[in-house]
C-alpha cells in the first residue's frame, strides 16, 4: 500500500534567490545560443572528458571501431564544441569506409580549429581517393601553409600526398577514354 497523504514536492530551483536564477538563465541562454557545450552547462570537468577521449583513442588505435564510435558519440553530445572530438569521430568514420560522414566531421573540426593540420590532411586524403583533386589540393595546401618550417609530421605527410596527387592526376590523363556504348534500336 502506498501512502498518498505525503505532500507532493513542487518542481523548483533549489536556491530560488534572484542572483542564482539570473546565473542559471544566463547559462541556459548561452547553451541555447551555442556558446557553451552541455558538459560546460552541467559542470563536467574537462579532465573526465579527456580521460574518456583517451579511452576512445585507444579503442580506435586497436581497431575496436564500434566501441570507439560509441565513446566519441557520447563525447560529441557532451562537448560538441571540441575540434579534437570531431576529428577523432571523423577518423572512426574514415576507417569504417564512410567518407561522407568523415568529411562532415573533419569539416566540423576545421570550423572549430582552423589550424588543425591533421584534419586537413585526412580530409584531403579522402578527396584524393575519390578523385576530387581540386579539394584535395586545397586541403594539402592549407596543411602545408600551417607549417612552413617542415616540423609538423602532418604537414610533411601533406607534402608527400601532393606528389601522390600529381601522379594520380597524370595517370588519369594517360588513360584512354572509355569507349562509348551505343544502344541499338530494334
Amino acid at each position: 500500500m502506498t501512502d498518498n497523504s505525503a505532500p507532493k514536492k513542487a518542481t523548483q530551483i533549489l536556491d530560488p534567490n534572484p542572483a542564482r536564477r539570473k546565473k542559471l538563465v544566463e547559462k541556459l541562454q548561452m547553451y541555447f545560443n551555442d556558446k557553451i557545450s552541455l558538459s560546460e552547462l552541467k559542470g563536467i570537468p574537462r579532465e573526465k572528458l579527456f580521460l574518456l577521449a583517451e579511452t576512445g583513442q585507444v579503442k580506435l588505435k586497436h581497431g575496436r571501431l564500434e566501441e570507439a564510435e560509441e565513446i566519441f558519440k557520447c563525447l560529441l553530445l557532451l562537448d560538441h564544441r571540441n575540434a579534437y572530438v570531431h576529428s577523432a569521430m571523423a577518423s572512426v568514420h574514415q576507417r569504417q569506409n564512410r567518407p561522407v560522414e568523415a568529411i562532415f566531421e573533419y569539416t566540423q573540426a576545421l570550423t572549430l580549429n582552423q589550424k588543425d593540420c591533421a584534419s586537413f590532411v585526412n580530409r584531403g586524403e579522402i578527396y584524393l581517393r575519390h578523385k576530387n583533386y581540386k579539394k584535395a589540393a586545397e586541403d594539402f595546401r592549407n596543411a602545408i601553409l600551417i607549417d612552413m618550417s617542415g616540423r609538423n609530421l602532418w604537414a610533411n605527410r601533406a607534402r608527400s600526398l601532393v606528389i601522390a596527387l600529381k601522379r594520380s592526376m597524370d595517370a588519369d590523363r594517360a588513360k584512354p577514354p572509355a569507349p562509348r556504348r551505343t544502344v541499338a534500336m530494334a
